[in-house]
């Protein structure tokens, strides 16, 4: 009966985590900065060697691609990406991709900025 008891307790304490973070906006951040961790993975090598996650921004992923010719490729499998990422994280938090002109090496942090990694 102890361990019951126990077990009984620990999900209830679980559950109470799981709404605090919920309360606090931190299950959403945490989602957000998986999608954004995710992209190698997710967009595969050969896109991933030529664009890269930036941020999440209203539920847009924002992406930095060097041309207009990668915005054209990655424009086609943006649906697609889209239900990629939001299964690898678990969480439908991506609704969009945000292409933007950048290069993917950049950093997206520069010295000055004000932003730190």
């Amino acid at each position: 009966m102890g361990e019951t008891t126990e077990a009984s307790e620990a999900e209830r304490i679980g559950s109470l985590l799981e709404a605090v973070i919920g309360d606090l906006g931190v299950k959403d951040k945490v989602a957000q900065a998986q999608a954004v961790l995710s992209w190698p993975e997710v967009a595969g090598p050969e896109l991933a060697s030529r664009s890269r996650a930036l941020r999440v921004h209203h539920a847009r992923l924002e992406v930095a691609v060097p041309s207009s010719v990668w915005r054209t490729q990655v424009s086609f499998v943006k649906a697609d990406l889209v239900k990629r990422i939001n299964e690898h994280i678990g969480s439908p938090t991506i609704k969009d991709i945000r292409l933007v002109s950048k290069p993917a090496t950049e950093d997206p942090f520069p010295q000055g900025s004000g932003q730190t990694r």
